[in-house]
Order: structure tokens, then sequence, then C-alpha cells
């Protein structure tokens, strides 16, 4: 057993949090997401990261509640429904990491734990291991995150906080890997010790292009450090382009975080970011046809953070070898061609389990997509597909009568991440996911209390359901019918 430096920071920092200010936790853990490649505790060859720490101390609290009948929703509630289905999706996830790899036993699979570049020349015979029960472990956990943001959204001011909180976060995202860009070419040394602790991860925060230092920062590598920045900065340029308060504040976060993504040297960052700019391009020239008039802010920030990424590409020497290496010439690469070659193996997982998945955390797929197609089979696709539809019928109808700045921009930031994990994602436990879920969720449930002032967590007769439902099923039954998830 190892506790690193950041343990030794981190978890009494957490503690502090928990003892005398519980209902900022989820605040916390929105935070402490960045500091993925860090650890509170080494078990082995386990190093358990800052983010389900916390999570761990939210469900402390939570999970008695929920266990008593104190967290419902009203049954008109939009939530409802949506943390139904994600109950079933989590619960299909965390039953399949017990069965399926002893029911499939054998079947040729990718190794997670192996890597991408091993796997390709050696398939694996499928087997349970303790990586199974770590992501189940994981997905219970990141759906007591989601469940908890949910029952905070009723507090007045909660969603501003989120909002202020995730842009402090990148912002010492930011920080964190201008010193290590900047110091690494003046000859300061990356405190890897403190933000790369976690034995669990194979870190690659010193990878090198062409002779240049790809910024990863707090985040085990560079691609991961891309994938948080294209969210992020998308998230400000849509605070920015709302016009928010401090907005000066939001300019600078953009600019900051186009040129920090830059320095990432990611494919998957550079593709998810390009993707999104023409969506916005796009919706802004359907806005000046149809009512005649040029969002003139939009436009603007998209071309500040076009010339951020400019003038960060300017700064590095070999600028044209970057830009052909990590978009022209990718798809010519060791590394893109074994990542791919995963896509395939996972339909071939895919149909010799007969289209059930092998279990999650059992076969490593570079695609959301096939992850979940491999190791949750078709029962994970079509709750998955259903969960998106709702939150994407959820974010439409909120956008379009409310229009709060939380939705607006946590949407955008979640399209941005869950096109980042379609193209290149390992994981559906990756906490960045749920973080950026839940505060949609967050945003668009405190969207309809505040249009529904008269509507609380308590409807009308579950007070005398919950009480019940400490005398038993029939109790349960009765609670469950008066609203209760």
């Amino acid at each position: 057993m190892d506790v690193p430096i950041s343990g030794i920071i981190l978890a009494p920092f957490s503690l502090a949090f928990f003892v005398f200010a519980p209902s900022r936790l989820s605040e916390l853990a929105v935070f402490i997401t960045i500091f993925q490649a860090a650890s509170i505790i080494n078990l082995g060859s386990f190093g358990l990261t800052p983010y389900f720490f916390v999570v761990m101390l939210i469900a402390l609290r939570l999970v008695p509640k929920w266990w008593s009948g104190q967290v419902c929703f009203d049954r008109n509630d939009p939530a409802l429904l949506h943390m139904r289905t994600m109950a079933l999706f989590v619960g299909w996830a965390v039953m399949s990491a017990f069965v399926l790899p002893v029911l499939f036993a054998g079947t040729p699979v990718d190794d997670p734990r192996m890597g991408v570049d091993r796997s390709f020349f050696n398939q694996m015979p499928l087997h349970w291991s303790f990586s199974n029960a770590g992501q189940a472990a994981y997905m219970a956990l990141n759906f007591i995150m989601v469940l908890e943001m949910l029952q905070m959204s009723r507090r007045p001011g909660y969603t501003d906080r989120l909002q202020r909180v995730f842009s402090w976060s990148g912002l010492c995202v930011v920080a964190i890997g201008a010193y290590q860009v900047l110091g690494g070419r003046v000859g300061l040394k990356f405190p890897s010790w403190l933000f790369n602790s976690n034995v669990g991860w194979g870190q690659a925060y010193n990878q090198a292009f062409n002779g240049i230092l790809r910024l990863s920062a707090s985040f085990v590598e560079p691609s991961e450090a891309a994938g948080f920045l294209s969210a992020w900065a998308l998230f400000e340029l849509t605070l920015v382009i709302r016009g928010t308060k401090n907005n000066g504040w939001h300019w600078l976060c953009v600019v900051a975080g186009t040129i920090a993504l830059a320095e990432t040297a990611s494919t998957t960052g550079y593709i998810t970011v390009a993707v999104m700019w023409t969506v916005i391009f796009l919706m802004i020239v359907k806005g000046a046809l149809t009512r005649g008039r040029v969002n003139v802010r939009a436009l603007l920030a998209i071309m500040i953070m076009l010339s951020g990424a400019a003038a960060a590409l300017l700064t590095m020497p070999s600028a044209a070898q970057i830009l052909t290496g990590v978009l022209l010439g990718k798809s010519h690469s060791a590394s893109a061609a074994h990542r791919t070659a995963t896509l395939g193996r996972a339909i071939d997982v895919f149909y010799n389990t007969l289209t059930l998945g092998a279990g999650l955390g059992s076969n490593r797929a570079m695609s959301l997509f096939f992850y979940v197609l491999s190791n949750l089979g078709l029962p994970g696709i079509i709750l998955l597909s259903i969960l998106l539809y709702q939150l994407w019928t959820q974010y439409s109808y909120c956008r379009n009568r409310f229009k709060p700045t939380l939705v607006m921009a946590a949407g955008v930031a979640f399209a941005a991440n869950l096109l980042t994990l379609l193209f290149a994602g390992a994981e559906v436990s990756v906490p960045r996911l749920w973080i950026l879920w839940g505060m949609l969720l967050a945003g668009t449930r405190g969207a309809w209390l505040a249009e529904h002032p008269g509507e609380t967590e308590w409807p009308a007769g579950t007070e005398r359901a919950v009480s019940a439902v400490r005398r038993g099923a029939y109790g349960r039954r009765r609670y469950q019918a008066a609203g209760g998830f």
C-alpha cells in the first residue's frame, strides 16, 4: 500500500468537505475530476482516483437517504423517466461485469489491461478479473454522482456554482499545462510525482511529437487532456455567445483553452473542435438566412478561437509537420492501424457472445459505440440510445422554452465530449462523460423546477408513503406510485 503526495493533500481536503460542507461535495467532484492521473491511495496495481474517492463520500450520504425513501422526484418531473432508464443501463452494465465473462469464457478479446498496441498482436481469452469488478464499481459511483447532482439542482444557485466550478477547473488544467510546456522548453522538470501518481494507469505525460513536448497537464496522456480541453473550450465559447456575466473572463478562457488544446497535438481533440466549429458556423448561417441577421458575437468568438489555435501553432518550430502527422498522416500510422483494428474485433466479440457482449471492462475498443457493443451487447446499445434520445428531448425542450445558460453550455460540452468518445473512447465509465451528463440534467431540472415553483421534491402523499417504506415492500410500492425513484 502506498499513499502518494496527491493523496496526502487531497484526501484530508475532501474529508473536510464531507464533514463541514457536505452539500458542496458534488461541486468538489466536478473540480477534482481534472486530476485523472493522480491517486489517493495505491494498492498493488490499483490506484483510487480523487474523483471516485469524493463520489464514495457522496455515496455515504446519499445511499442511506435513497434506501429510506428520501430521494424522490415529482411524477411529472422530466428527470424521473430518464433516471429510471439510466438505472436499467447501469444495472445491466454491473451485472454484465460479473456474469458475461464467466458465461463466455475463452472468447478472444482485446484485453484492456494489455493496451491497444500489445493486444493488436496477441488477443487473449476472455476471463473474469478484478478489472471487471472495478469497472462495475465505477459505473455505480457515476450513477450516484448524477443522482446527487439532480437532488442538489433544487437548491437556489446550484447550477450557477456548477458553471463557475467547471470554468475554474479548466483554468487549472491550462495553468498546469502551461507550466509543463513552457517549463519543458526552459529545462524545468514537471512534477509527475504529484500529478501522475496513480499506478493503475500507464502514465504518458512526457510524450513528444517531432521534438515538441505535448501538453497532458493533470491527465494521463495528451489525448485525454485534449478530450477535456475541447469540451471545456466549447463550454466557455457558449458562455461567451450567450453574453453571461464576467464575459471578458470567459473570452480569456476561450483563448487560453484553445491554445492549450493546440499544444496537445491530439488528432481527436483537433477533429472534435473542428466538427463543433462547423456545426456552430452552420447554425449562424441558418440564423442569418431564416431571421435575416447574423450572430456577430458567435462569429467573432469562432474567429478568435481560430486565431488562438493559429497563434499556438505558429509558436511551434515544426507546426506544418505536426499538422501533417496529427491530421493528414495519422491514418498511415501504426497507432491508427491498431486502434482501427479494435473496431472490427469488437463486432466479432459481439457475434461470438450471441449479441450479449463480453461484460463491462472485458474488451477494449477505441470508440464508445464499439465499446458498448462488444461489452454490453445489444441491450446496452438499446438502453444507451434511449438515454441519449431522452437527454436530447429534455435539452431541446429546455433550450427552446427556458434558455438557461448552463443547459446551453453543458449541452455543447456534452456533445463535444460524446464526439471525442465516439472517435477514441476506450471506456464508458470515464468520469468526464458522467460529470457533463449530470451538469446537463441538473440544468434542465433546475430550469423545470424554477418554472414549476409549486412542485417540490416531495409530491402530495409522499410523506405518508415514505414512512410506509420502512415497514416493507407494500410501502415501497406506495412510495414509488407517489413518484419515488
